[in-house]
């Protein structure tokens, strides 16, 4: 064995394997670089296509003109190097334009450019051109009207004046758009069986007579609308008012600590109301009596109540028959008496005046 590792041929055997298993190694790692490297190239200088969605610039003399029919945004195909592509699509640092500048009034087809565009990329717009409705400025101020649904409201309840955080809106449009205008709303939306006062930001319309919504800008836009929501109130005077049969030889005083209620409930009903009055019942009450009475049982059209309930006190007291009656009687029999007397003493004087006469003749 020992001769064999001592033969010199086998030594520079094994030292050419080694350096052949080194020259295959550094290879192959460099081979791999060189694939990567060309592999990043590749991607650096593929070509890529990219859609962008971006405004549309409208190149006109707003002062003077209205301009409506194009879209606020167009779709852009980028199609170059992929790194190009990718920069243009995230920066958008080019415009796509639709030049009116030597345009009057009426429809126009205007097609679309772009502008500030790399040239080393190809583009596609879409659409490739617009039509445009170019009209007469005009400006107006208007009145906002604020409307909502009433059957919302819970019954019982009404919405008060509204608060606007702006009572006027400045109208922006065409001319023959502007005179057509017939009022510019606040839709409140409310829920159903509304009993609290609402608040809200609402978008403006403009509508026309039909009621269809114009093509117009609004300044501004939305205005903050509160709404308030409550019973409608009235404030009563208390009468008592006495009923039913009194008992023989009673007299009744009604009274009561509640002078005056405010009452709630659905404005009609309450316009017919002049005073709160109570009908106090004195059937079968022989003693002084206190009774409360819920106000909203007073009336139907009262839903509710401030003070809720009232009381009523009835003092009871006597008519003064009986001790009449018995002076009455005392009265007759003693003039029954002197009635006797007298004729007593009229007979006597008679008999005597007889006897007289008979001893004289």
């Amino acid at each position: 064995m020992n001769r064999l590792w001592d033969n010199p041929w086998v030594n520079r055997l094994l030292a050419l394997l080694l350096a052949i298993g080194l020259f295959a190694y550094v290879n192959v790692e460099s081979i791999n670089n060189t694939r990567q490297s060309a592999n990043d190239d590749t991607i650096l200088v593929a070509n890529k296509t990219q859609t962008v969605k971006v405004p549309l610039q409208v190149n006109a003399n707003t002062d003077k003109y209205f301009i409506t029919g194009y879209p606020s945004k167009v779709s852009v195909a980028l199609t170059g190097t992929a790194s190009l592509v990718t920069m243009t699509a995230n920066t958008q640092n080019f415009r796509i334009i639709a030049d009116l500048t030597k345009l009057g009034v009426g429809k126009h087809r205007v097609r679309l450019k772009a502008e500030g565009l790399n040239k080393d990329l190809s583009y596609s717009i879409s659409p490739k051109s617009v039509t445009v409705d170019i009209q007469v400025r005009d400006n107006k101020t208007m009145p906002i009207q604020v409307r909502y649904n009433k059957a919302s409201i819970a019954s019982g309840y009404a919405a008060g004046e509204p608060k606007l955080s702006t009572r006027t809106v400045d109208v922006t449009g065409a001319r023959s758009v502007i005179d057509s205008i017939a009022q510019v709303v606040a839709n409140v939306s409310l829920s159903h069986n509304t009993r609290s006062t609402v608040d809200q930001e609402v978008l403006l319309q403009a509508l026309d007579e039909n009621g269809n919504t114009m093509n117009v800008v609004l300044a501004p836009q939305t205005v903050h609308v509160t709404l308030p929501i409550s019973q409608p109130s009235k404030k009563l005077t208390v009468e008592l008012k006495q009923t039913g049969t009194a008992v023989s030889g009673r007299t009744y005083v009604l009274s009561s600590d509640t002078k005056q209620v405010t009452v709630y409930g659905d404005q009609s009903s309450l316009d017919k109301l002049s005073k709160l009055t109570v009908d106090v019942d004195v059937s079968g009450i022989s003693t002084t009596t206190t009774r409360t009475y819920n106000v909203t049982d007073l009336n139907d059209g009262i839903s509710a109540a401030s003070p809720k309930s009232l009381k009523v006190t009835v003092s009871v007291g006597n008519t003064g028959n009986d001790d009449n009656n018995n002076n009455g009687g005392s009265t007759a029999s003693a003039s029954t008496s002197s009635s006797s007397a007298a004729s007593t003493s009229s007979a006597s004087e008679s008999d005597s005046s007889t006897s007289t006469s008979d001893n004289n003749g």
